[in-house]
């Protein structure tokens, strides 16, 4: 299936918005105008076959100039002593004709660095066959200027399609964390967690960070995901969470909601994710299609020249997830990020070393004991430094309020522990080891 086929057909069948579809590549559009380039090219003697030679040769340059102006401007040199076939000779400047209100004039590229505007009837005039002083010639080219001027406009709309989505996700993002804020906040005591859907929202939370849906970190396939990568990840995401049935687990009305805003969330991004792809598919195909078909090979310089800070360089996805992680994922702390390294439960009691890393005060003291002096992470002689004072109070306190089970358990097994260190029961195991 040709590609503008697929796409026109991608385009209609996704439910894209329609301001969405309407800001797509015009890839049929470009398709008829590089027909234009093409036979212009060979119209003037430089046919597919004669600028590979000259290209290749360094006899011929092709650039896309955007210094002093907003819009990309194409420019052919050869240099005529090496050209294969003779240089046309330059065709007279049209008469200049009234023009109607309104119009915008659009001057040669050579005379002017203002803002080029694409007007698909009106050819550029063209300039006299003059060497510079290395030798080289301007060949004067008109669809090659409309080609770029209407893809570069195209891709600056995305740009700020872009731009526009993201602020709307972003303030989606606000409404949802101050949600989630007020549902998960832990409540005093165990026995006032039923006002509370704090352990569901930690569960949906370690779920959704272990999917990885829009990145990854694992080493072999590190980086931001394709759409259709980080839509089985979404599914799984989906999958896991009915099965542990945790929205059957909430306790307030208010939660629901909130989750489904998250999942709305999600398959916004996830929807702009593939429809950024597919434009960029566009672009990429469009641009090959040019360079199979002119030889100029552009392929490598249009997107340095484009600048373009959203649609090309960067995917918005980076930013969005970014901004969730921050409002909404790091509202419910996880267990993980509180665990002391030696015993791999809860760090409760918090000892902090001198070397700023934190331990669970069972595993200080058997450290201590067994006269083990550096520290499990950085080596450094702080263990046999610690004492009382080296509880970390503010932690503690934190730690209590957010993590109000995890804790009661974990002073408990803490209490077991001591007595057995008293009663001298020492053939029983224990959680805590020594790394």
């Amino acid at each position: 299936m040709k590609f503008g086929h697929s796409f026109k057909e991608a385009l209609e069948g996704e439910a894209y918005p329609s301001h969405w579809v309407e800001r797509a590549i015009p890839y049929r559009e470009l398709k008829k105008i590089l027909i234009k380039v093409r036979e212009e090219l060979i119209k003037k003697g430089y046919d597919h076959d004669t600028l590979h030679h000259l290209l290749e040769s360094r006899n011929a340059e092709y650039n896309l100039l955007a210094e002093d102006s907003q819009y990309l401007r194409p420019r052919l040199v050869v240099r005529p002593e090496s050209n294969t076939s003779p240089l046309p000779e330059p065709e007279p400047e049209p008469e200049p004709e009234p023009e109607p209100e309104g119009f915008t004039t659009i001057t040669p590229l050579a005379e002017s660095s203002s803002a080029l505007k694409p007007h698909e009837n009106e050819p550029l005039p063209q300039k006299q066959y003059q060497a510079d002083q290395l030798g080289w010639v301007k060949i004067p080219l008109d669809a090659d200027t409309r080609f770029f001027a209407v893809l570069q406009t195209d891709v600056n709309e995305l740009d700020k399609l872009q731009i526009q989505e993201r602020q709307l996700m972003n303030d989606d993002i606000h409404v949802l964390g101050n949600e989630i804020s007020e549902v998960a906040k832990p409540r005093k005591g165990l026995l006032h967690l039923s006002k509370s859907d704090l352990y569901r929202w930690r569960e949906i939370f370690e779920l959704y960070l272990a999917a990885q849906v829009f990145f990854s970190t694992v080493e072999t396939a590190g980086g931001t995901r394709t759409s259709e990568k980080a839509r089985k990840q979404l599914v799984w995401f989906q999958d896991e969470v009915n099965k542990r049935r945790l929205l059957h687990r909430f306790k307030l009305e208010a939660s629901a909601i909130a989750y489904s805003r998250f999942l709305s969330l999600n398959s916004a991004l996830l929807k702009n994710l593939q429809f950024q792809e597919l434009n960029q598919t566009a672009v990429t195909k469009i641009i090959k299609k040019f360079d199979k078909q002119t030889s100029l090979g552009i392929k490598e310089v249009f997107p340095k020249a484009m600048n373009s800070a959203h649609f090309i360089a960067e995917c918005i996805s980076k930013d969005i997830c970014a901004q969730m992680s921050q409002e909404v994922l790091n509202i419910v702390p996880q267990v993980a990020d509180y665990t002391c390294t030696v015993c791999l439960s809860i760090c409760w009691l918090p000892i902090q070393l001198d070397c700023r890393h934190t331990f669970c005060i069972r595993c200080m003291i058997k450290m201590q004991n067994r006269n083990k002096r550096l520290c499990p992470l950085c080596r450094a002689n702080t263990v046999m430094l610690a004492t009382e004072a080296h509880i970390d109070a503010k932690l503690m306190v934190f730690m209590e309020r957010w993590f109000p089970k995890e804790t009661k358990e974990k002073q408990t097994y803490n209490e077991i522990e001591r007595r057995k260190e008293l009663l001298g029961e020492t053939d029983i195991d224990t959680v805590c080891s020594i790394m």
